[in-house]
């Protein structure tokens, strides 16, 4: 169940269905991006979800998630995860448009019910 769960939203990130995104959290979702450049985003609920994914999701003109491993156990998930998008805009990390990324990092996640109620993404 988790492990189908954390699928369909890395699969809905990738297809920026933002619906797809928010089908998967609780209402009062907590959310944080840690960056190894000490650029910390940290937000709470659907609706800032929305308003995150939406900016984001114009901010690169490609963009994937790859699960590479995942560890299960009592109501929490720990994956790593790569990461690869091509800028369409100059990022605050100090990308240009049109560089490609490519990050590994780590997401955290924690589940209340049938849904996420955290997510932590360190990269």
């Amino acid at each position: 169940m988790i492990e189908d769960l954390i699928g369909q939203y890395i699969r809905s990130y990738n297809a920026r269905d933002i619906e797809g995104m928010l089908d998967c959290v609780t209402e009062d979702v907590v959310f944080e991006n840690i960056s190894n450049h000490g650029q910390t985003m940290k937000f709470e609920g659907r609706d800032k979800m929305r308003e995150v994914a939406e900016l984001s999701g114009r901010a690169f003109s490609y963009r994937r998630q790859k699960l590479i491993s995942l560890v299960i156990g009592d109501g929490r998930a720990a994956a790593e995860i790569e990461f690869e998008g091509k800028a369409a805009v100059d990022l605050p990390n100090g990308c240009k448009a049109g560089e490609t990324i490519k990050i590994r990092g780590a997401s955290f996640f924690e589940f209340r019910g049938q849904l996420m109620c955290r997510i932590a993404d360190y990269s």
